[in-house]
């Protein structure tokens, strides 16, 4: 009767520590998630003057006119950096079959996707209606390359069919640097242009690529 009155004591003193324990880890999983959401929620020092209240409401990303005077702001510091754009490969046709509200959910989700995939000094913007563009600080070639191949599987291999069985999205990619351009509009035509080929190539990649 002692003996089994020791293991009942020493059960409840380890389901204590094991409760203990499981408190303790939610609680560090929340301070994460609020973290990882507080980055997320990062604005670049490019956006300053426009609030996060004027954002697409859609994406969750700033505006075309929010990202156009961001993308000056950089081309007129001197600084090194690589647009990006991108749109969503088939978007008419996955709206006629799947329907606006869907269309919807995939533009939301992809917002969603590009604030994981940049920095909080990068800035993306929704440009048109399936249309977005980015703006990479401080890298250029390889590595704009890297970010853009980045999204781009991350696209291909969200799981689409959350929203219907026979859903898949992907996108395509153009980006180029400043280079010898004389206007920040000059260095977003040509990522456009660039974008206009990855999608006139077969579409779901990047233009231009590692051996252009």
């Amino acid at each position: 009767m002692q003996l089994l009155e020791q293991m009942r004591t020493q059960i409840e003193h380890s389901s204590g520590s094991l409760e203990s324990l499981k408190l303790a880890l939610e609680a560090a999983q929340r301070l994460l998630e609020e973290r990882n959401q507080s980055l997320l929620n990062a604005r670049s020092p490019l956006l300053e003057g426009y609030r996060a209240e004027e954002d697409d409401k859609l994406t969750g990303l700033p505006s075309q006119a929010a990202f156009e005077k961001a993308l000056e702001r950089v081309f007129a510091s001197g600084e090194t950096f690589t647009v990006v754009t991108f749109d969503l490969d088939g978007f008419r046709e996955i709206n006629e079959r799947f329907g606006l509200a869907t269309g919807d959910e995939i533009l939301r989700r992809i917002g969603q996707l590009v604030r994981k995939a940049l920095r909080a000094s990068d800035v993306a913007g929704r440009i048109g209606g399936e249309e977005f563009a980015l703006i990479l600080r401080g890298i250029t070639g390889d590595r704009a390359f890297g970010v853009c191949e980045r999204l781009r599987v991350a696209v291909l291999k969200y799981p689409w069919h959350q929203l219907h069985p026979e859903l898949k999205v992907t996108i395509s990619l153009g980006f180029a640097g400043r280079d010898n351009e004389p206007t920040a509009r000059e260095v977003l035509a040509r990522a456009d242009r660039f974008q206009a080929e990855a999608k006139s190539s077969g579409r779901n990649q990047t233009f231009p690529g590692l051996y252009y």
